[in-house]
């Protein structure tokens, strides 16, 4: 293959990736009207697809050029900002997940190192902007969950709400954003997270060939020691205040992610014990999901599959 031809998919890449990144932060940053932001958050989900096909296709190499070839040109039409962003955001988790996964590499795996690496990646970035403003990393990264919180205010006092609706509403969005203030470290973990699982979910669909063959998502199961750090974590919620008490919530709640998870993993060993068509499967799965009390069952569920083992009575069907 002559270096034209080869150059011309990673080219063309790197032109598909930047298209959607700068859609998403059109959608997400510029946009008035909630329904585009909200498809412009389902969008964000895509970006990382094209170099991850890459590096499924045409190897390591390539998708790591078209990986940082679009963190420049961002870098060019955005500033440094915009790239780095990209590069922490998407571009880490969309070329290392695909790369792990072909050497044969657990889907876990392969989500947990991207994800974490994304985190370390954000936590460099963050620091090297805050030691430029003079500041600390918590209060600029505090700072900057307020103010997005502010923007969402804004856009809600823009809407064309009744007065008594519009008031109730904002006093609402004011109490989760306190909230979510004190949540954005874990928020931004498991955002990410699900990014990289949507991503494992798309590859299996489209380039299962160039992949080494998974074991099941009905029979995952995390590791039993995981149980202590839930111990521990629901422990430092109870017992710590302030920063300590913060981080405990935290971890908390990337834990109780975790075993949701394992929940689904065991509906989906039901579903497929007891044949349930594909598409009472997704409308089961974003029942579990949408429904906070069947989110807490759930949690519950992969909670005390430790003890229990709820898949251990029958075999599931081929």
């Amino acid at each position: 293959m002559s270096i034209a031809r080869k150059a011309l998919p990673v080219l063309g890449t790197a032109a598909a990736t930047v298209g959607l990144q700068l859609l998403v932060f059109g959608a997400v940053a510029q946009a008035q009207s909630g329904v585009v932001v909200l498809l412009g958050s389902f969008a964000a989900f895509t970006v990382p697809w094209p170099v991850a096909l890459l590096v499924l296709r045409q190897g390591a190499a390539d998708g790591l050029a078209a990986m940082l070839g679009s963190g420049v040109l961002l870098s060019l039409i955005g500033g440094p900002s915009l790239g780095a962003a990209y590069l922490v955001q998407f571009g880490i988790g969309s070329f290392l997940v695909p790369y792990l996964l072909k050497r044969g590499k657990r889907w876990d795996t392969a989500v947990l190192t991207g994800t974490a690496l994304s985190a370390a990646g954000g936590l460099i970035a963050l620091g090297a902007y805050s030691y430029g403003k003079g500041q600390t990393p918590l209060s600029v990264a505090d700072q900057w969950a307020r103010n997005e919180v502010d923007r969402a205010l804004k856009a809600l006092q823009g809407a064309e709400l009744p007065a008594e609706v519009a008031q109730q509403t904002q006093q609402m969005v004011e109490e989760i954003g306190r909230k979510l203030v004190d949540l954005y470290p874990a928020i931004t973990v498991l955002t990410v997270a699900v990014m990289l699982l949507v991503l494992v979910w798309f590859l299996r669909r489209r380039a299962a060939a160039s992949l080494p063959a998974q074991s099941p998502f009905l029979t995952w199961k995390v590791a039993e020691n995981f149980i202590w750090v839930l111990i521990g974590s629901g422990a430092g919620v109870l017992l710590l205040q302030g920063t300590w008490y913060r981080f405990a919530l935290n971890v908390l709640l990337v834990v109780l992610a975790v075993y949701l998870l394992q929940g689904l993993a065991i509906l989906s060993y039901f579903f497929n014990v007891k044949g349930v068509p594909p598409v009472f499967r997704v409308l089961g799965y974003f029942l579990v999901v949408a429904s906070f009390p069947l989110r807490i069952l759930a949690t519950g569920v992969g909670i005390f599959d430790l003890w229990i083992d709820f898949r251990k009575p029958g075999k599931p069907k081929d």
